[in-house]
């Protein structure tokens, strides 16, 4: 048997414009009800004896009102909405009594049976706002579908709606009649994915709908994003680039992109490998710049996704001087750059105050073979570095410090995988680190941390163990 297949309470979004709603308590059930009502036009007034730092904030800011003692049936005159959000059942229900005597709607705290309304989880891109509701039976699920919408709803989404709404007017007029005037907003969010839609700037959807019409065909040109992947944690993804998969339609990856972060791409979407193998096959530069100028003129959304940041070691430049060339449009999303992510897997900071003031970035590699540096710098006393690409250049580059004076007892510490599974973490020094990688099976992807250790060798030995 089906249960539950009509609605217990109705969705409506209420004008709260210089309404007063009533909140009665001053402890943390009554600032969460808060944190929603102070994002609204209402006119707010808090009575409890005493209230919570954050409810005081709020206060000395002018998004509420504070009346300083218990409360009495006079507050309940002139008001929308009462909250009995005390720390106490008894009373919250007693209030609850009170106020639906003299007509009015009262949410109670955590009773549901005391509510006549129930505040749903909300994603806000005002003056778009989304509910989600449970009917009381399950606050995490509401807010689990919640954290969801968000990653998939840009924050610009507001500012969308206010220009269409700019819009509609101009349309109306154009076009008198209501179907023909859906029709036509529905074709001009007509891409494949609406999130994509959902994207548009405001400056091009006015331009789509004018050249619309006046009558104009729309030969639609795609645009390209570069996004970092990050270290291949899908959890350390960053929120702008998971939308940006959610809403392409190619994605041109690399090697070092985990299949867990490819998984957040649409399946429908058309996925194309350009991965280059360390001493095998690779895909030349120009060709990813040819796919990704093609891709964009055929008027697809791509996201070119590439490992860590795509403005470190990331071949950017090549890229977008081959989009502007092509008057292509394009955005960078940067990533958690793996460097970062290996600093925080050995529980260490990049720069620590009284010890560094700065950390170089450094490539194992360049186009002519192992790469050169400033190594009497980097050799001197206190110079830290984040070598990317180095495990093949390890012996170059232990050689180089050595002789440039560095210390050999020199802390280094490699991680291959930072923050994947198989990671593995060697703790050693300069004059052993070719020795240990060789030992470890390091192959990479792995960063070189120059002057660093680990904050604890029996944590980095378990990470270790629990790799191989």
């Amino acid at each position: 048997m089906l249960l539950g297949l009509n609605m217990r309470y109705l969705p409506i979004h209420v004008d709260m414009k210089d309404a007063k709603i009533l909140i009665v308590g001053g402890s943390s059930a009554a600032e969460a009800k808060l944190r929603t009502l102070i994002k609204t036009d209402a006119n707010l007034c808090v009575v409890a004896p005493e209230i919570s730092d954050e409810i005081a904030r709020w206060e000395s800011k002018g998004k509420l009102v504070w009346k300083k003692r218990e409360y009495d049936l006079s507050d309940l005159e002139g008001v929308r909405l009462v909250y009995a959000a005390t720390e106490d059942d008894i009373e919250n229900a007693k209030l609850a009594d009170l106020s639906r005597a003299r007509g009015l709607l009262v949410n109670a705290a955590d009773q549901k049976d005391a509510c006549d309304f129930i505040t749903p989880a909300l994603v806000d891109r005002s003056p778009v706002i989304v509910s989600i509701g449970t009917e009381g039976t399950s606050p995490s699920l509401a807010r689990a579908i919640k954290t969801d919408l968000e990653a998939r709803l840009p924050s610009s989404l507001g500012n969308l709606a206010n220009v269409i709404n700019s819009l509609r007017a101009k349309v109306k007029s154009k076009i008198p009649s209501l179907s023909e005037r859906q029709l036509f907003w529905a074709e001009i969010f007509d891409g494949k994915d609406l999130l994509s839609q959902l994207r548009v700037s405001g400056n091009e959807l006015t331009s789509r709908v004018s050249r619309k019409m006046e009558g104009h065909k729309d030969n639609k040109m795609g645009s390209v994003s570069l996004v970092g992947a990050g270290p291949g944690n899908p959890d350390l993804l960053t929120l702008a680039a998971r939308q940006k998969l959610h809403s392409a339609d190619v994605i041109v990856y690399d090697r070092l992109v985990s299949k867990g972060v490819l998984d957040f791409g649409r399946r429908e979407a058309e996925y194309i490998y350009v991965g280059k193998e360390p001493g095998g096959a690779s895909t030349p530069q120009t060709e990813i710049n040819a796919i990704l100028v093609e891709k964009a003129l055929e008027g697809s959304t791509v996201v070119r996704l590439k490992s860590g940041d795509p403005l470190i070691f990331g071949r950017a430049d090549e890229e977008v001087d081959a989009l502007e060339i092509a008057g292509i449009s394009y955005g960078i999303v940067p990533g958690i750059t793996s460097a970062a992510a290996a600093a925080a897997e050995i529980g260490t900071s990049l720069t620590t105050r009284g010890h560094n003031k700065a950390v170089s970035f450094l490539t194992g590699h360049d186009a002519k073979g192992f790469a050169e540096h400033d190594w009497a710098g980097l050799a001197a006393g206190g110079a830290r570095a984040a070598v990317y690409m180095g495990v093949g250049a390890s012996g170059f580059i232990q050689g180089r410090l050595l002789m440039h004076g560095a210390d050999k007892h020199l802390a280094v510490t490699v991680v291959e995988n930072a923050s994947r599974e198989g990671q593995i973490i060697v703790a050693t020094t300069l004059e052993r680190l070719s020795e240990d990688i060789i030992a470890h099976g390091i192959k990479g992807p792995a960063i070189l941390l120059l002057g660093y250790a680990p904050r604890s060798i029996a944590e980095t030995s378990f990470k270790r163990s629990a790799a191989q």
